[in-house]
């Protein structure tokens, strides 16, 4: 059974937050449970590759997009590198969790229950206090996986209709060496970099979804892969 361990200092974490609208919470899950997500996720999780090209977002399983001719995996790489040319799109392994099982027979069931206690009123009202926002009902979730060439260039997470209010990343990386980017980057709103926050292992980045933001390239000497929880407390559960 996995246990979270949400933090009590609330004065001192919402101070904090309250000075750029972000927080990285460390030590949010007990450390056998962190444990047992990061091998959930790096040995039990079928990973689709999502992308942007062609005006449209793109889905390929692992199997599919090796099955491609090599001429046709290189043309998908071609236009996925023109648009992040010119800051758009996107690359890296996803896997929607969902709290009910029969959404998404295919994911282990320790993320079912991740994205149940997620959805927990303990875990709620930690969110609500912490950020303000009184409206929050709802977490969405996927499990996400970057490998060398992946990346997620600069954007913002505001979705009205999902009344999308704060996203999170939980990380499960248990070695990053920052040379290796994958940095979860925030930028001002005039483009220029603020700081960036390395890959972790049992932290929950929290940020406001007004805040412009990317996972910089992964290098191809990266020597792990960039495991993680990421999602949004929304205003809106989905229908």
């Amino acid at each position: 059974m996995l246990k979270l361990d949400i933090p009590t200092n609330m004065d001192y974490l919402r101070e904090q937050y309250n000075l750029d609208r972000r927080l990285n919470v460390l030590d949010i899950w007990q450390r056998e449970s962190a444990q047992t997500l990061a091998e959930a996720l790096g040995t039990k999780t079928p990973f689709s590759n999502a992308f942007f090209i062609d005006n449209a977002p793109q889905l390929l399983a692992d199997g599919e997009l090796r099955s491609l001719p090599p001429e046709q995996q290189q043309q998908i790489h071609s236009k996925i590198y023109q648009n992040a040319s010119n800051g758009v799109g996107y690359l890296y392994g996803t896997h929607r969790i969902d709290r009910r099982p029969e959404i998404s027979p295919t994911t282990p069931n320790v993320l079912v229950e991740a994205h149940q206690l997620l959805n927990s009123e303990v875990m709620m009202n930690f969110i609500r206090e912490l950020t303000g926002y009184d409206d929050i009902k709802y977490a969405s979730a996927q499990g996400t996986r970057y490998i060398p060439g992946n990346f997620l260039t600069r954007h913002n997470d505001i979705v009205e209709a999902e009344g999308r209010r704060v996203a999170f990343v939980m990380g499960f990386t248990p070695q990053w060496h920052p040379d290796w980017g994958g940095n979860l980057q925030f930028y001002q709103d005039n483009g220029l970099a603020k700081n960036a926050w390395m890959p972790m292992f049992n932290n929950m980045a929290l940020f406001d979804v007004k805040h412009a933001h990317a996972v910089t390239f992964v290098a191809p000497f990266a020597r792990a892969i960039r495991y993680s929880i990421t999602g949004w407390f929304r205003a809106n559960p989905p229908a």
